[in-house]
């Protein structure tokens, strides 16, 4: 079976950012992109949950499978809006079978 190089970009970020996270991902002719609920987590400073009452201290995971020239100008993007709040960001290479999605 033939597979294709695409890069994934996984963000971890506040909730207040995701709005301005998904206009970067469209402006950049991204296909398409998941936003998942997270439960728990922990980081360098402090852990967090989402038990937490108020919606906007919640977490989100954001997923985007695109190609190499998109994930550099979602990363670039989104690293003018990050550098205050809590997040992160990582990119990697992934196998797809349809390159045509991505």
């Amino acid at each position: 079976m033939e597979t294709f190089t695409r890069k994934k970009v996984e963000m971890f970020i506040e909730r207040p950012l995701l709005r301005r996270a998904l206009t970067v991902i469209r402006e950049t002719g991204a296909t398409g992109y998941t936003v998942l609920p997270t439960l728990e987590g922990h980081g360098q400073e402090t852990g967090w949950q989402d038990a937490v009452p108020v919606d906007t201290q919640t977490m989100v995971q954001v997923v985007v499978i695109t190609s190499d020239a998109r994930a550099d100008a979602i990363l670039e993007g989104i690293s003018e809006i990050i550098s205050t709040w809590r997040g992160v960001i990582c990119a990697y290479d992934v196998q797809v079978l349809r390159r045509e999605r991505f």
